[in-house]
């Protein structure tokens, strides 16, 4: 009698489990959505708060079992679908960072590419874009891309960076073709921004691209302080950086904050 008790009480359990995993695995993948401000568009996160507690429900409930569905259809086909990168698909830009070689895509400020494939279709993966604020001319240039629970986000191997100097040792650097130009950059900080609410402080790097010379310098020296490690490389206010932006996987961050990026730093070299 005991066993068929423990053995139901086990079925619910696992039950539990897959629904809770299913859900959070959404709700960490919303964490890396953007919409613009009409008043200064800068990069913002879409608050889940925006929503009643019935409409959420509802929204959260549609978008999962559609979520379900297309990662069926995705998981089968992604490997053959997406053509290699050369001169010829798309624009040809590209970004190469450790295990890491894909597109790299414009936007015009929409965030198309965080749900679609370089050809425009649905994709809940997205593909590597680049913040319609900069083209890596300016001081300070932003790739965003996914990472996901799945273990199938384009940016999944950026984890491998948190806390692991040892790996950092093997992949210093980023590199970057865009528009027929070519830039690389040496990694200098490794770091997860946190923020307790969308006003917080650590959300700075991306809601601020232009600083004066003076301020320039305390900001990058403040991203090279930051670092989960020291990789021995210096920064100055001279120095032009890219910071890659993807949400950060380790639940010590995901179950205590609002947001949790994880930030890969290089400066142009």
């Amino acid at each position: 009698m005991k066993k068929g008790l423990l053995a139901k009480v086990f079925k619910l359990g696992l039950v539990f489990a897959s629904v809770y995993t299913g859900v959070f695995g959404y709700i960490i993948n919303l964490n890396t959505v953007y919409a613009i401000s009409e008043e200064d568009k800068p990069y913002i996160f879409i608050d889940r708060l925006q929503y009643d507690s019935e409409e959420l429900e509802e929204k959260e409930e549609e978008t999962v079992l559609e979520e379900e569905v297309v990662d069926t259809r995705v998981e089968d086909t992604y490997s053959v679908n997406i053509p290699p990168i050369t001169s010829n698909t798309i624009t040809g830009n590209s970004i190469k960072v450790a295990s890491i070689y894909n597109h790299l895509m414009s936007d015009d400020g929409s965030s198309f590419y965080l749900n679609r494939d370089i050809n425009g279709n649905y994709d809940g993966r997205g593909v590597p874009f680049v913040d319609f604020r900069n083209d890596f001319t300016g001081r300070k240039s932003i790739v965003y891309a996914h990472s996901s629970v799945y273990g199938n986000g384009p940016f999944q191997a950026l984890q491998n960076y948190h806390n692991n100097p040892g790996y950092y040792q093997n992949n210093k650097t980023i590199t970057i073709n865009y528009n027929g130009n070519t830039y690389t950059y040496l990694i200098f900080s490794v770091y997860i921004s946190t923020a307790d609410n969308e006003y917080s402080d650590g959300l700075e790097y991306y809601y601020r691209m232009n600083y004066t010379d003076e301020e320039w310098g305390e900001v990058i020296q403040n991203y090279k302080n930051h670092s989960e490690y020291d990789t021995g490389v210096s920064v100055n206010s001279s120095d032009k950086i890219i910071i890659l932006q993807t949400c950060s996987m380790d639940p010590n961050y995901y179950e205590k904050y609002y947001r949790y990026n994880l930030l890969i730093m290089g400066k142009l070299i």
